[in-house]
């Protein structure tokens, strides 16, 4: 069974998480874990309280299939080495790795943007977030998520498409089902 591992701060974005973790779960049938900085449970922007399986730097972690990075202005206060060091190995390693949002300052300082394609709430947001962040070049100015072999990166706007990326990454061989989570949502959007 694959598992993905959910990476969680205080005041996490829930409209984030939920697209994600219920397409991966409900639909693909991973195993979803949940990490926090601490172990303890986080509560969401809306005041969800998300119960934690681990704290972020516990080694169990690295045994995990997927690492996704759900936005929260928390992750704009600075580096967290053991993070840094856990996606740097798990995208070394061939595993897949996402961030949505300021997740996404926690993928550029850990190096992953170095040549790569990826996108997140605006270049000159990131760039002031996470000055000096390698791979500026390749940043793609996108209303969608992005992703370039293993890693998936979105504005905190993308939350559908973002899933999507994540999924197509996990279950490939699911792309009509995959296919048909964005058009459900996309139905709210289209002209009646």
């Amino acid at each position: 069974m694959t598992v993905a591992v959910a990476f969680l701060q205080p005041g996490w974005a829930d409209w984030e998480a939920g697209a994600v973790l219920a397409l991966l779960r409900e639909h693909l049938k991973v195993q979803i874990e949940i990490a926090t900085p601490t172990g303890d449970p986080e509560t969401s922007i809306g005041g969800v309280l998300a119960a934690a399986d681990y704290r972020f730097d516990d080694p169990v972690l690295s045994d995990a299939d997927v690492f996704i990075l759900i936005g929260s202005d928390a992750w704009s206060q600075g580096e967290n080495p053991a993070i840094s060091s856990l996606i740097r190995q798990a995208f070394a390693d061939g595993k897949p790795v996402a961030g949505i949002c300021a997740g996404t300052t926690a993928l550029a300082r850990a190096g992953l943007f170095d040549g790569r394609k990826h996108t997140s709430n605006g270049q000159d947001w990131l760039e002031s977030i996470a000055p000096g962040y390698a791979g500026g070049d390749h940043y793609v100015d996108s209303a969608k998520a992005v992703t370039d072999g293993k890693l998936v990166s979105a504005s905190g706007l993308a939350p559908v498409t973002f899933a999507a990326a994540v999924a197509r990454l996990i279950a490939p061989e699911q792309e009509e089902l995959i296919a048909g989570y964005v058009a459900m949502f996309a139905k709210e959007f289209a002209a009646t």
